[in-house]
């Protein structure tokens, strides 16, 4: 949409098939120009125009011609149907003045690049150096700006900042941190589950254990002490794998009855209208809030139809008043939510797991069902724990 019809008005009129040809040639003999042209399933049809075009063709043709106003647009509708409501004027005439003014601000920031780090977290790194949405253009050095980032910022190690119009095109490559080396700190080999031992591959320290034994949580079972009658104590950094029969029970159980949530009819809360970062509130509900009710917040662009990113939004607090009833499940539905409840437990095994045997049992009372798995597995328990050295080593 041009700015001259956001800000000066437009109608769009319609016209039934029998007066169509001739609103048409209306146009043309006087050189009226309109946008938005459609044509309905009966010969109708329709198109927008500027509010004067409009009043030049209801004057040949008024309402009892078959031309009429099907619908009005732009800033003079808006305030005129929202005369009374003083707080949505003022932020109307707010959002002009920022329009008109907006070649001297920043408008929009886009980024490039970024991969593990989010526009979000980008956007405070930026806005921690003085480059944010509405700032002054004209006071803003990129140079300067890739300059501070990189000195303040230690997940940006590369920065390229341009200004299109009121825009920020924003190139960055993410700080990839080296690798860091292995500890030279002594450590053991500790058991992380109970298990009985199949496979032990020792690359550093002195093995306690063999193959078959059982252990338990916690046990030693490669050591970072050698003590020899020759050279005394020598400590190193035990590793390597140590491959055990694992068992791990899992329990699920989920009530046939719970509470959920019934919501009433929603209510309007504040309205606050953002603008360039910030915020203003222009409405506010001035009743009783409910006593239980969920918040939601929504922000709204009042400018959709524009191609460019306009940082001009309304912010609408709305309420959901609920109150808690007690529900029933069935056993179908519990059981559907005992095993997805099964299978957030069992990410937690570790990845190198290999599955031997696999046994789920259910159980079903009035008040819940119970759900057990028990899982045979081959894994590396092995853990490396450091140790402290008190004493030189003879």
């Amino acid at each position: 949409m041009r700015l001259s019809l956001l800000l000066g008005g437009s109608y769009t009129l319609t016209a039934n098939a029998a007066n169509a040809t001739a609103l048409l040639d209306l146009c043309l003999q006087r050189d009226l120009s309109f946008s938005d042209f459609s044509v309905d399933h009966e010969g109708g049809i329709s198109f927008r125009c500027s509010i004067s075009t409009a009043k030049r063709i209801l004057a040949v043709y008024g309402e009892e011609g078959g031309v009429r106003v099907l619908r009005r647009h732009g800033l003079p509708s808006f305030l005129y149907r929202h005369r009374k409501r003083v707080g949505i004027l003022v932020g109307a005439l707010l959002s002009l003045l920022l329009l008109v003014t907006s070649q001297r601000f920043l408008w929009d920031i886009r980024i490039k690049g970024n991969e593990s780090l989010t526009d979000a977290q980008v956007l405070a790194e930026l806005e921690a150096c003085g480059l944010r949405v509405g700032s002054l253009l004209s006071t803003m050095d990129p140079r300067e700006m890739e300059n501070r980032v990189l000195m303040q910022s230690d997940r940006i190690s590369w920065i390229s900042i341009g200004f299109h119009g009121t825009v920020a095109e924003v190139q960055i490559i993410e700080y990839q941190a080296l690798p860091q080396a292995e500890s030279r700190l002594p450590a053991n080999l500790i058991a992380a589950f109970d298990g009985q031992i199949e496979v032990l591959e020792l690359y550093r320290g002195n093995a306690v254990v063999k193959v078959g034994q059982a252990v338990r949580k916690g046990e030693l079972l490669v050591s970072g002490l050698y003590d020899s009658s020759l050279q005394g104590y020598r400590y190193t950094r035990a590793a390597g794998k140590v491959l055990a029969r694992t068992e791990h029970v899992f329990v699920v159980e989920i009530p046939l009855t719970y509470e959920e949530k019934r919501y009433g009819e929603p209510q309007k809360s504040d309205v606050w209208l953002n603008f360039f970062g910030f915020s203003t509130k222009i409405l506010k509900n001035s009743g009783n809030l409910p006593p239980t009710c969920d918040i939601i917040e929504e922000e709204k662009n009042l400018f959709p139809f524009l191609t460019a990113a306009v940082p001009i939004e309304v912010r609408i607090t709305t309420q959901y008043p609920y109150e808690l009833v007690t529900a029933t499940r069935t056993p179908e539905a519990a059981l559907e939510l005992a095993y997805a409840a099964l299978e957030q437990q069992m990410a937690a095994l570790s990845g190198d797991a290999v599955l031997l045997q696999k046994n789920i049992t259910t159980q079903l009372s009035e008040e819940n069902l119970r759900l057990e798995c028990r899982l045979v597995c081959v894994e590396d328990i092995a853990r490396q724990v450091e140790f402290e050295i008190n004493e030189e080593p003879s």
